[in-house]
């Protein structure tokens, strides 16, 4: 797959899975050094994640059957060393992962770059601690202003 490009076959929706709330387990393994936490920046995974909110991540460990279209993960990026994606897995094979922004208009992804080589991959978010007040409000905000 070249940037700009897609497989045609790939079902990337608008109905995203949410990311749950951290568990206890989680945040015990926080504690024992076996979860990342990282704050989300941008807009890019609206409306599932919001700048401000902390997530937890578990390490990748290498094995690519583990990983199903659909969940969100965290990569570095192929070309700026030391940023990191924060992206929804699209689709997966030997030769590199789709990844995929949840907000396509303010999302730097796999449309742009490409196939994310799997080495790249740091691991995969499990759960979202509470929201700060103020993402909080702002998701309160754009819930009500969406039609159900």
């Amino acid at each position: 797959m070249t940037p700009g490009s897609l497989p045609p076959d790939l079902d990337f929706r608008s109905d995203f899975e949410p990311v749950p709330a951290a568990g206890l387990i989680d945040l015990l393994l926080f504690f024992c050094r076996r979860r990342l936490l990282l704050r989300i920046e941008g807009q890019s995974m609206l409306p599932t994640l919001h700048g401000g909110d902390r997530v937890l991540v578990k390490p990748f460990q290498r094995n690519l059957g583990q990983l199903q279209p659909g969940m969100v993960v965290v990569s570095w990026h192929p070309s700026k060393p030391g940023l990191r994606l924060v992206k929804r897995l699209a689709a997966c094979s030997a030769d590199g992962l789709t990844l995929m922004g949840d907000n396509p208009a303010a999302s730097t992804d796999s449309r742009q770059l490409g196939l994310i080589p799997a080495s790249l991959l740091i691991g995969v978010v499990v759960g979202r601690l509470q929201p700060n007040p103020i993402t909080k409000q702002q998701r309160m905000s754009s819930a009500a202003r969406s039609p159900r």
